[in-house]
């Protein structure tokens, strides 16, 4: 997601760029400047897919947000506040605090901006009236983000204690549960009993591999297909007994549960496998 976030952040500075070279006539440090924008944005989306962490990839990315910012704010005192170039940076502004996820960075944002934007503002030949309508556009922006950032605070918060009771309902359960992609039948995660009933140190071993390798007979899901659609198709899932195998080799006889789902864009299969041999 972040990485989706230093991509999109780099084609709205490369939009930027492009206005300054084609449209506004600028001096040689300003061209510079704002072709320097995109490719930080550029460098930061590749860093991206190292073993960074995302939440230190969205630090980096909020911090570019205020390099950016404060460019912006440098060429639009070069430019004695143009009225249209004032609208293009007005934009970027709104955009930028827009795309800030926590209400914490909507206000470091605004806290650093606005109060740079006052002292230029303050130094400029401009007229009273016009640094009014820019200081109260750019206030009604953070006010505005700053609700939105508050209701997706709140809204994640909610998700993230959902995903934690049903963590913790999952992983109570006796029986190993997968989730499993619909189309390339990839194993996605898997609860923690999942390590006893195959004999696992940890469930990250079976994470991208093939769910019916789970199976002692890997041919059991082929073999098995026109009765599973059928199930499906009549009852919205398919319940069998089959053998499975450990990961010494060793086999026991499983109930199996799977049932098909969407969630959000993707497609899955839950699948859950109750080892009958099992007196615990």
């Amino acid at each position: 997601m972040a990485r989706i976030l230093a991509l999109g952040a780099c084609s709205l500075a490369l939009s930027f760029c492009l206005f300054m070279v084609f449209y506004f006539p600028s001096s040689e440090l300003t061209r510079i400047l704002s072709i320097f924008l995109p490719i930080t944005y550029l460098i930061i989306y590749f860093v991206g897919f190292s073993k960074i962490s995302n939440k230190l990839l969205y630090r980096i990315i909020f911090f570019n947000f205020i390099l950016t910012s404060l460019v912006l704010l440098f060429i639009a005192y070069q430019f004695s506040f143009n009225s249209e170039y004032m609208i293009l940076m007005l934009v970027v502004y709104n955009i930028i605090l827009v795309a800030l996820p926590t209400p914490k960075q909507v206000f470091t944002f605004f806290g650093i901006i606005f109060t740079l934007l006052l002292i230029t503002l303050l130094f400029s030949d401009i007229s009273i009236g016009f640094s009014l309508l820019i200081t109260v556009s750019f206030g009604y922006v953070f006010a505005l983000s700053y609700l939105i950032s508050k209701q997706k605070k709140s809204l994640n918060q909610r998700n993230h204690q959902n995903t934690e009771i049903l963590k913790a309902l999952v992983n109570n359960t006796n029986d190993s549960i997968f989730l499993v992609d619909y189309f390339s039948n990839e194993i996605k995660d898997a609860n923690e009993r999942t390590k006893k009933v195959f004999g696992l140190e940890d469930v990250n071993e079976l994470l991208s591999e093939k769910y019916y390798q789970l199976f002692a007979d890997e041919e059991f899901i082929p073999s098995n297909r026109n009765e599973i659609v059928q199930a499906i198709t009549q009852y919205g899932f398919f319940q069998k007994e089959a053998l499975f195998k450990r990961k010494d080799g060793s086999q026991f006889l499983g109930y199996l549960h799977l049932s098909p789902f969407k969630a959000v864009r993707n497609n899955y299969y839950l699948i859950q496998i109750k080892d009958v041999d099992s007196k615990s």
